[in-house]
């Protein structure tokens, strides 16, 4: 009776602490009415898809969109459902953490200490902010690693139905991981095999990395043009790359560099205990795997998002690390996880600051933007990146692409909002254009952008001086084909 009192109570702990951090990350992401981060209005306009016509605008295996429309629907508007699903994904990887840590035996108190340091980083915090579909693997992923860690290391004797429920429950988490994101699915898959094989023959488990080594190479030589600038030689942490530290500050350089640094001694550490008692522990390769030290981090790309995908993990191993320690040393746990409580839980609340709206792209400007363009609803616009997604969002979900087509589209369909432009410039390179034509297919919107057909825009370019037509190739003028691997299959 008295263990069933203590689980109940810490199940109610831990339900306020996990609606405690959902507030503090949807009061965050309220910080402004726009949608968060540069991809906020996709996830935004593949929401208000689901709400109006029950399908996705951009078809996708994803959960993380379905789940951003099933809860519009219950908010009643695309972009706090967006948010909110966001805010909850956010604390339920709080809770992962938490619930990976108890199924590996961490008392109640170190494992609520990785619950909130969870809560207060800043780099975890960001997911919600720019990347739901990571934040929403990564949370499956948790729950499927405490459920399998259960099935593999469970010490009290249960029953076959519950024995058998926690393998479907395992199953079907896995399924959740791989139709979340790339990143989930491998980490899924990885965490299966090594856990598994821990218990192999050492044979098995060199057979094992040779496969995965052949495995690598063949994805990566599929995917060449998707890793072709993803790789570099340094910087190796965050905190040395002045691009990294420019762009999403000091407090997460420092965060990813920390736990960077402390998941590669651990793993070290314990690759030198089994050197010294001949055997080998797949589990040293988290080190590797999580925290790869040749990412390219002077661009927000691949690297950064596996940084941050890998942050849930790196808390789980500094737990582990820093309770291992105590219990060796004979220090006090209780005092120790209590300081960090008393530290972690206001930084929870600290961690609001780890999204500014500013950093955000104007969206009330790009507003103002597309308000008066009205296009047939079967055209395509060309726009750039974060342009793109608000006026598909506030048009009707007509198709708006920050790549030049890589499909036929009827010329009269295929309009462009061009950047930078002056309406002198157009008027002096296309005189052979009626003014009747001209003012047909030429739209000046304000002192920057203008709405121009597409074949028009070509001639423009054709007939401008090609010093003066090169400016215009640049990341607000979309002047590239779509890349095939968007849509290439792994």
């Amino acid at each position: 009776m008295r263990d069933i009192n203590k689980t109940v109570l810490w199940s109610f702990i831990l339900f306020l602490c996990t609606a405690f951090v959902f507030s503090v990350r949807l009061y965050m992401l309220n910080k402004s009415p726009e949608p968060a981060g540069l991809d906020g209005y996709y996830y935004a306009l593949q929401a208000k898809s689901f709400m109006q016509y029950g399908k996705l605008e951009n078809p996708d295996y994803k959960i993380g969109y379905y789940l951003c429309g099933i809860t519009s629907l219950f908010c009643g508007d695309a972009i706090t459902g967006c948010k909110t699903i966001a805010a909850l994904m956010s604390a339920l990887l709080c809770l992962g953490v938490y619930i990976v840590l108890r199924s590996m035996k961490i008392p109640y108190l170190p494992s609520l200490t990785g619950f909130f340091l969870c809560g207060s980083s800043f780099a975890a915090a960001s997911m919600a902010t720019n990347y739901i579909n990571n934040l929403t693997g990564m949370v499956f992923f948790l729950f499927y690693a405490a459920v399998l860690i259960q099935l593999c290391y469970q010490d009290i004797q249960i029953s076959k139905v519950r024995y058998i429920l926690r393998i479907i429950l395992a199953v079907l988490l896995f399924l959740c991981c791989v139709f979340s994101h790339l990143v989930s699915a491998a980490c899924a898959f990885l965490f299966t095999v090594i856990l598994f094989l821990r218990k192999r023959p050492l044979h098995h488990q060199i057979a094992f990395l040779t496969i995965s080594m052949i495995l690598g190479v063949i994805i990566f030589s599929r995917q060449l043009p998707r890793f072709a600038s993803v790789f570099a030689s340094g910087p190796v942490l965050p905190v040395f790359s002045a691009f990294m530290r420019n762009t999403i500050g000091m407090r997460i350089c420092s965060e990813l560099s920390v736990l960077f640094i402390t998941v590669w001694l651990l793993c070290i550490f314990r690759t030198l205990q089994c050197a010294r008692k001949k055997y080998l522990d797949l589990a040293v390769l988290a080190a590797p795997i999580l925290f790869f030290p040749f990412w390219n981090l002077n661009v927000l790309d691949m690297g950064y998002r596996m940084l941050l995908s890998a942050v849930p993990a790196g808390i789980i191993i500094l737990i582990l690390g820093i309770h291992n320690m105590l219990i060796q040393s004979g220090r006090n746990r209780i005092v120790f996880f209590s300081v960090a409580l008393c530290v972690t839980i206001p930084g929870t609340i600290i961690s609001v600051h780890s999204y500014n709206p500013s950093h955000d792209p104007p969206f009330p400007y790009y507003r103002q933007v597309i308000q008066d363009i009205e296009l047939p609803d079967d055209s395509l616009l060309i726009a750039h990146l974060g342009l793109n997604h608000v006026y598909t969002y506030y048009k009707n979900l007509r198709d708006c692409l920050n790549y030049e087509p890589d499909f036929p589209v009827p010329p009269e369909k295929l309009w462009r909002l061009a950047y930078g432009v002056h309406i002198i410039s157009l008027e002096n390179n296309l005189a052979d254009l009626s003014r009747e034509d001209f003012s047909r297919y030429i739209h000046p919107i304000d002192s920057h952008y203008t709405l121009i057909r597409e074949d028009v825009w070509q001639r423009y370019l054709q007939n401008e001086e090609e010093a003066i037509a090169a400016t215009y190739n640049n990341w607000f003028n979309p002047h590239t084909v779509r890349p095939q691997f968007i849509r290439k299959k792994l």
